[in-house]
Formats: C-alpha cells, sequence, structure tokens
C-alpha cells in the first residue's frame, strides 16, 4: 500500500503485501532480530610499528624539499627582480651633415643616459660610422645596466646633443637626429 491511495476493499490483505514489507519471510515466523553493526570483543590488533619508524625520515625528507622549494621560489624572485629594474639601452645616431657638429658628434664621443632627476644612470660611446637604412651613416650605441621604472630619460651625446626618450624607446633601439 502506499499512502497516497487508499486500501482496496475487494482483495484479500495477503495478496496486497509484498514480501519484506511487513513480517519477515523465511522459514522462522518470529519478529526478526536488528542488525548488528559492531565487532565482537577479540584480541588486540597488532600495533602499526611502521608508522613510528617512518615518520622521522617523513618528516626530514618533507622538510628538505619545502626548503629546496622556497630556494628555487626565492632564487625565481631575485632573477626576476634583476631583470626587471635594468634594461640595455640601445640606439644610433644618424651622422650629422652640419661641419661643426661632424667633429664633435663622431665615434668614441660619449654617450650618457639620465634620468628624469639629472641622476646618471650610464655611459657608453658612439660606436663606428656604419651604413644604415637608406644608406645613411649611423653611428650604434649600447648601454647596459640602465634602470627601469623612470619617467624618461635624457640621452645627452658630448655637448652637442640632448634628447628626451622614453624607457620603450631605448630599449627597442632609438634614432637620434641632430638639428643643423
Amino acid at each position: 500500500m502506499t499512502s497516497a491511495q487508499p486500501p482496496r476493499r475487494d482483495v484479500a490483505p495477503q495478496a496486497q503485501e509484498h514480501p519484506g514489507a511487513g513480517r519477515p519471510v523465511g522459514p522462522h515466523t518470529g519478529p526478526a532480530e536488528p542488525p548488528q553493526f559492531w565487532l565482537r570483543s577479540g584480541p588486540m590488533l597488532p600495533q602499526r610499528t611502521w608508522q613510528r619508524s617512518t615518520r622521522s625520515p617523513i618528516i626530514i625528507i618533507s622538510s628538505l624539499a619545502a626548503m629546496a622549494l622556497a630556494a628555487v621560489a626565492v632564487a625565481a624572485l631575485l632573477v626576476g627582480t634583476v631583470n626587471r629594474t635594468s634594461f640595455t639601452a640601445r640606439g644610433v645616431v644618424v651622422c650629422p651633415t652640419a661641419q661643426g657638429q661632424t667633429l664633435r658628434i663622431a665615434p668614441g664621443a660619449p654617450v650618457q643616459i639620465y634620468d628624469e632627476t639629472g641622476d646618471e644612470l650610464s655611459t657608453t660611446t658612439l660606436g663606428q660610422r656604419e651604413s644604415g637604412d637608406d644608406n645613411q651613416c649611423e653611428m650604434p650605441f649600447r648601454a647596459g645596466d640602465v634602470a627601469s621604472g623612470r619617467d624618461g630619460y635624457v640621452v645627452r651625446i658630448g655637448d652637442v646633443l640632448q634628447e628626451t626618450v622614453s624607457e620603450s624607446a631605448l630599449s627597442s633601439g632609438v634614432v637620434l637626429r641632430p638639428v643643423p
């Protein structure tokens, strides 16, 4: 029987019952005992000595592995910080056409890079004359370990040319053209 339907009066009550629905099925007709879910008492279980004998080596190995991972993380942070805080400034100076500038902007002329506050960040010299794009004369320069993260950089070539450039322009290669 279900609770949603009323009992039928035309059918005998024994035909309506399902096996196991109210009475135990089997050779005995008395009430069934409830099942027992606990263990019978018996001898003590053997102690797990392997846990005691392996605890110290596991702790030591885990500690060493954690320290190794921490050292790798610190090294990665240091390398990332060093690489992030400095860059290599690259660029070329187009050879001047004015007679007075040709003598002062020549291979070996000093190239100084300053930040926006006037602090000198790096110094290098102009390289030898080369043919650049459109067969024009260019003198390259490269200055390492320029501090990054500044608002602007001032590139000074000798005492003739001075120009303000961005970090992205310096890191990708700036082209400086002296004004005649």
